[in-house]
């Protein structure tokens, strides 16, 4: 024991008063209702925690996490279905946008012909008639002066060749 003695003034001095007042706080006991309040208050937070643990991982909630787990999994899916399409209706309405164009400009473009055409008709039934004039005209020249029948081919063939030119033109 000597030799603790000498040993410990090498290593720290002791300072005999504070020494005394941790041995004496060291020394105190733990009030008993203080302790047991303490205790009290573990087991309380101990056992709620336990119970939760125990109902957390109970095989209700675990399927209630697994069918949660599957709905996010549908619900994503579903999401993914809608957005495609809603792409594919903008899609498909930008091309009903175009065909409703070129209706339009092809319904324009067909009236315009329609009047081209009964244009068209107007002056062929015009030229029919002029045609028609002419050829009561040259027959009744024919008939009064009694002429070769050459030159009433010639003015007739004469007449079709202008008519058929002139509709050409057009």
């Amino acid at each position: 024991m000597d030799t603790e003695e000498d040993m410990s003034e090498f290593v720290m001095p002791i300072d005999k008063e504070k020494d005394s007042s941790e041995s004496a706080l060291c020394g105190r006991k733990l009030p008993l209702w203080l302790g047991l309040l303490l205790l009290l208050v573990a087991v309380g937070l101990l056992v709620p925690m336990i119970y939760f643990a125990v109902i957390a991982n109970s095989k209700a909630c675990v399927d209630g996490l697994q069918a949660q787990k599957e709905c996010q999994e549908v619900n994503q899916h579903v999401q993914r279905q809608l957005t495609q399409a809603q792409e594919l209706l903008h899609k498909k309405e930008a091309e009903a946008a175009t065909c409703k164009q070129a209706v339009v400009t092809l319904r324009d473009s067909l009236k315009k012909e329609q009047a081209r055409v009964e244009e068209l008709q107007g002056e062929l039934a015009s030229l029919n008639q002029q045609l028609q004039d002419a050829l009561t005209k040259e027959r009744r020249k024919s008939e009064a002066s009694a002429e070769d029948n050459g030159s009433v081919w010639f003015f007739m063939l004469l007449m079709c060749t202008f008519i058929i030119c002139k509709c050409l033109k057009k």
